[in-house]
């Protein structure tokens, strides 16, 4: 049945996006589902149809979105890029148990998230649940709770029981009103991909998330610089609909190509404007946009390998250990997020699209075929074998294939602006003279104004007295066509170089 709600033409206050994080079996899965069976918006279809990674709820005649995955790649991905997929976290930690390893990864990305969030005591029904430990626990991870004189809101749950679970729902929609969450609901909208599969019925599907705007039926929208058409647009409970608001959750169907989950789509009335918007997308900002999801150390930092270990005994698990450390080196670190006795399993997958630079590692282990398939569809790689040194030749060369390049910048010249004869977009065409050494056709540029760096171009064209050529020396003048967002100005100081990538091996 089609869903007919009116669209808005104000900005208004936008629903809360919520993750929840924590360690495995404190209760993450047994919140959520709580809350689904206890609050989920009813449908005449009869409540949830199909599973689509995100959902509503309603408390207090409030809508409140959760992301059904924990620890979501998405939410890890974004956050590398400076926006925030969720605007609130809840941290669950079991009352009984404490702080665990996947605790303490979860306060990490919430800290560098620097989202708010509220702590979680699940399990309190439990003879052995000690609230008070666990607080003093968090204290040490720098986290102070209210009750211990911090800023952190707590709750102390039962999700099995359902204690004090409208508590947490009412912590949660404080902390949203706090933020004033607002959103422009008549535009078009942009959002983030939560996550995609291949259904055998509808071709490639992509539950996506709402952050702005209105989505419609018949939108064109871009994704990874691909142009789709959102033919069919189904709610989070799998009700057609002709639109979503901020902060829904949307399933599409029937794509061309495999969106990439943690990547952002914008939306558009036209073709043409998708069109248009694709084509200002210079070089450069594509290889920005490449490089932010996946380099998670500074310029001067190497980068940190993540590996999930799965084994068939504690003995050949700490062998493994034992030898991944001896791998480190000047250009990678490695640190293992989860190490374990046991098949590779869904949450293992769930643990890893949340972490950057990872492969999950099994050793004489099994995996289901669907876990294998989530895996693949997510781009998680997993190593698998019987033989030790076989498998550690293997990871050594995966992780010699995702670290990070060594770039070597190189001066080769320096160009005074004269003129800027043209401007279309990002491509100008502009007039200069070499001062020091060459210019290059395919060379970068620094745009230098005053004693400050605006940005850098791309050299597309280089002419010669109207001949396009190679190269020109210094003391020639010459017209260009560059590709830059910075709009190049006559006076400008320009310094020419060329990169090289320069592969590291362990």
């Amino acid at each position: 049945m089609q869903q007919d709600t009116h669209i808005k033409t104000e900005n208004t206050i936008r629903p809360p996006i919520i993750v929840v994080m924590g360690h495995i079996d404190h209760g993450k899965t047994t919140i959520l589902d709580w809350y689904r069976k206890a609050n989920v918006v009813k449908s005449e279809s009869g409540g949830i149809t199909q599973h689509i990674g995100a959902y509503e709820v309603i408390h207090d005649e409030k809508t409140i979105t959760f992301i059904d995955t924990p620890g979501h790649e998405a939410f890890s991905k974004i956050r590398s890029r400076g926006a925030h997929i969720a605007d609130i976290a809840i941290l669950v930690i079991a009352a009984d148990e404490g702080i665990k390893p996947q605790t303490k990864e979860a306060i990490e990305i919430i800290k560098q998230s620097q989202i708010p969030f509220v702590v979680a005591f699940n399990k309190i029904d439990k003879p052995e649940a000690n609230p008070e430990r666990v607080k003093q626990e968090l204290a040490r991870e720098d986290i102070l709770v209210e009750s211990y004189g911090g800023k952190v809101p707590s709750v102390e749950v039962s999700a099995r029981m359902g204690k004090n679970m409208d508590l947490l729902l009412e912590t949660i929609v404080l902390l949203a009103e706090l933020q004033e969450l607002k959103a422009v609901v008549n535009k078009n909208a942009i959002g983030a991909v939560l996550e995609t599969h291949r259904d055998p019925k509808r071709g490639i599907s992509a539950t996506l998330l709402i952050q702005d705007g209105t989505l419609k039926r018949h939108d064109i929208i871009v994704m990874d610089r691909n142009i789709e058409t959102v033919r069919n647009l189904d709610n989070f409970m799998g009700v057609h609909t002709d639109h979503l608001g901020p902060s829904s959750p949307a399933l599409i169907a029937g794509l061309s190509h495999m969106p990439t989950v943690g990547e952002p789509f914008l939306a558009f009335p036209s073709k043409p404007k998708a069109q248009e918007y694709i084509k200002q997308l210079s070089p450069l900002q594509v290889e920005t946009e490449k490089n932010s999801s996946t380099v998670v150390a500074g310029e001067n930092e190497k980068p940190i390998f993540n590996i999930i270990l799965k084994s068939d005994v504690v003995g050949s698990k700490e062998a493994i250990e034992e030898s991944l450390k001896k791998l480190e080196s000047d250009a990678v670190g490695i640190t293992v997020l989860r190490s374990e006795v046991g098949d590779i399993n869904e949450d293992d997958v769930k643990l890893a699209l949340a972490t950057h630079l990872i492969t999950i590692v099994g050793f004489k282990v099994r995996i289901d075929p669907s876990v294998q398939e989530l895996a693949r569809n997510h781009n998680i790689h997993i190593v698998s074998g019987d033989v030790i040194y076989h498998l550690l030749d293997e990871i050594k060369r995966h992780i010699e294939d995702m670290i990070p390049p060594i770039v070597q910048r190189t001066l080769i010249g320096k160009i005074k602006i004269l003129k800027l004869f043209k401007k279309d977009g990002n491509k100008q065409v502009i007039g200069g003279r070499i001062d020091e050494g060459i210019v290059n056709k395919k060379a970068l540029m620094n745009i230098i104004r005053g004693k400050e760096v605006l940005g850098n171009a791309v050299i597309l064209q280089l002419q010669r007295e109207k001949r396009e050529v190679e190269e020109v020396a210094q003391g020639n003048e010459c017209g260009i066509l560059a590709d830059s967002p910075v709009t190049i100005r006559e006076g400008d100081m320009c310094e020419i170089y060329r990169e090289e990538k320069v592969k590291r091996t362990l």
